[in-house]
């Protein structure tokens, strides 16, 4: 029974480790009411809209304030995140948040996610027919990419508290083939993000009345052994 404790007791440690992940699929922000609850400041113009195939999501719009970047800050998010946007036309829906996933909709979108020096930091995509390119400041990293009808991550390290995304940097995409969709975003140190995973994978079920522990695909007894 000291190893069933000491290994339920080593789930727990790793989801209170240093790790932050924001999974679009379970803390959505598809409604206007949710997205003003993580981001009560926001300074674009938020409308609920419904896609070609009936799917509800937000519709992220610039509108131009005197040449000001317009700023959706998610203080209240399991990670902080900002989306900045600033062009000279208004009216440009430049983000979607869907109840799964975001949408980055046009080159210029800026996003900055905040961190701590040498932290790791990972982006899940869903597999989408456009791609997007981002000049990176603030990781080992100087350019990232997301390619289209890929759900290849991409994670890199941040060398300062502040990651800077800007998709408005490559010259050789115009606005609407940029664009990219992500489901996750992980942030934290290497291990505890490593942790965070692995404790997602564990399930407990009965078998014959048998309390089974599955982790990583391997099973485990009430006492901790090694099915």
């Amino acid at each position: 029974m000291k190893k069933f404790f000491l290994f339920a007791a080593a789930l727990v440690a790793a989801m209170s480790m240093n790790a932050a992940v924001w999974e679009f699929k379970t803390d959505t922000v598809n409604t206007v009411e949710a997205v003003k609850a993580k981001a009560p400041n926001a300074t674009f113009t938020l409308t609920q809209k419904t896609s070609s195939d009936n799917q509800p999501y937000v519709a992220v719009d610039y509108s131009k304030m005197s040449g000001a970047d317009a700023e959706l800050y998610f203080t209240k998010a399991p990670i902080e995140v900002k989306f900045t946007y600033k062009n000279s036309s208004d009216k440009t829906e430049c983000l979607k948040l869907y109840n799964s996933y975001l949408q980055i909709n046009r080159k210029g979108v800026i996003m900055t996610i905040y961190c701590m020096p040498g932290d790791d930091i990972i982006i899940t995509p869903k597999s989408y027919s456009k791609a997007c390119e981002f000049a990176v400041t603030g990781a080992d990293k100087s350019v990232v990419a997301f390619e289209k009808n890929s759900e290849a991550p991409i994670s890199l390290k941040a060398t300062e508290s502040e990651v800077v995304f800007d998709s408005s940097a490559p010259s050789d995409a115009d606005a609407y083939a940029q664009a990219c969709q992500f489901v996750k975003i992980q942030v934290g140190a290497a291990q505890a993000i490593d942790n965070v995973n692995d404790a997602v994978k564990a399930e407990k079920f009965f078998r014959n009345g048998q309390l089974i522990i599955r982790k990583n695909g391997v099973e485990y007894n009430a006492l901790g052994a090694q099915l």
